[in-house]
């Protein structure tokens, strides 16, 4: 197997067992792990994927499919004004993020098909 790139795929965990679903059907082979976002202090899965180039577009299109962006409310910041108040305000979460690096060398596992 080639491995030249490395893809760290940030989902929501509400997501994160459709992704992991559609990734194994896929036999995608992945790392996951729990992870949170210190914005909003939510829970999230983080998927780390060794792949070649060429299987980039269909990986992404899986994670595209599985993880859905979504509105939802967080409580307003706090203002520097006691009289002023902080109202709820609608945010975007959910969906992706992805990071592609390259990969130098791989040394791949006991186990691992060649």
């Amino acid at each position: 197997m080639v491995v030249n790139r490395l893809l760290i795929i940030i989902v929501q965990y509400r997501d994160a067992s459709n992704v992991a679903l559609a990734l194994g059907q896929a036999q995608v082979r992945f790392t996951q792990f729990t992870s949170r976002g210190t914005f909003l202090n939510v829970g999230n899965t983080t998927f780390m994927i060794g792949t070649d180039n060429s299987k980039i577009d269909e990986i992404l299109n899986l994670i595209e499919k599985h993880s859905q962006e979504r509105a939802t409310l967080i409580q307003g910041f706090p203002t520097l004004h006691p009289d002023m108040y902080a109202y709820p305000v609608s945010v975007q979460i959910g969906g992706a993020i992805v990071f592609s690096l390259p990969v130098e060398i791989y040394v791949p596992g006991g186990n691992e098909p060649e």
